[in-house]
């Protein structure tokens, strides 16, 4: 099976955005009147959550009229952080259902005219050459076995000196990685880097790597639990997996970093 299609099958889901607003109804949110923050608990599906988010649109500045591409965007939670900032975003995701879900939670809080989503592998990204201030990926190459070329797209739409925010589960040490992960049933479509990989193949295309910040020590926690929690929504093998990512961090084989580069 390619390995497009085992990311899709992995992340596709049906009617996410039902799931999501049950879970929000649950926990007693006031669906009819929804805000961006609202969401948070449950549509930033990355080590750190919300506040890895916030400090990654953070580091690279990201503000009122910003031009942002999220590569990756999954279900839109940075994407829509982004947008309460007046950024104007473009998430691309290989996942039409996150699309789908991204875009309708878009809709019910109000940012459709700051953040909009394409269904797209990022290898061939459907804008004009400079479109872009700024570019962001947030837990993506660990599914990118050719991240080069990936690279080498958001170098293509980011004007020159623009900047490109990644932050990511990458290799820390040797050993076997505990599956299921987060990203991936198995190793069939998991491509988990070292930081010297990633800083290779982004210099390669033309960046330069300018920061470089480990974010394990404030990402490493417990999975999340409770009446609002992405486990609400994914369920307990979302649970699992995180345990999985966990263990192996404290075991000493990945590492989440942030890294900032220009182009």
């Amino acid at each position: 099976m390619d390995v497009r299609d085992l990311v899709r099958g992995h992340y596709g889901a049906v009617d996410l955005t039902t799931g999501i607003l049950q879970a929000l109804h649950d926990a007693g949110a006031d669906t009819s009147i929804l805000h961006a923050s609202d969401l948070y608990p449950v549509d930033h599906l990355h080590a750190g959550g919300p506040d890895a988010s916030r400090h990654l649109l953070d580091s690279v500045e990201v503000g009122a009229g910003t031009r942002l591409l999220d590569v990756g965007c999954g279900i839109g939670g940075p994407a829509r952080m982004a947008a309460s900032y007046d950024a104007l975003v473009s998430g691309v995701d290989l996942t039409p259902e996150f699309v789908d879900t991204a875009t309708e939670l878009t809709r019910l809080v109000g940012l459709s005219e700051k953040a909009s989503f394409t269904s797209t592998p990022a290898e061939a990204l459907p804008f004009e050459d400079h479109s872009f201030d700024t570019a962001m990926m947030i837990h993506v190459g660990m599914n990118v076995p050719g991240k080069q070329a990936l690279f080498a797209e958001v170098h293509r739409v980011l004007r020159p000196g623009g900047r490109f925010a990644l932050f990511e589960q990458m290799r820390a040490g040797d050993g076997d990685l505990p599956y299921p992960m987060p990203w991936a049933e198995d190793e069939r479509s998991s491509f988990v880097e070292t930081p010297e990989a990633y800083v290779a193949h982004l210099e390669a295309v033309g960046f330069s790597v300018e920061r470089r910040e480990d974010r394990t020590a404030s990402t490493a926690g417990p999975p999340a639990a409770g009446r609002l929690s992405p486990v609400a929504v994914f369920g307990p093998a979302f649970a699992e997996r995180i345990g999985n990512n966990i263990a192996a961090t404290r075991a000493g084989l990945l590492v989440a970093l942030l890294l900032v580069a220009r182009a």
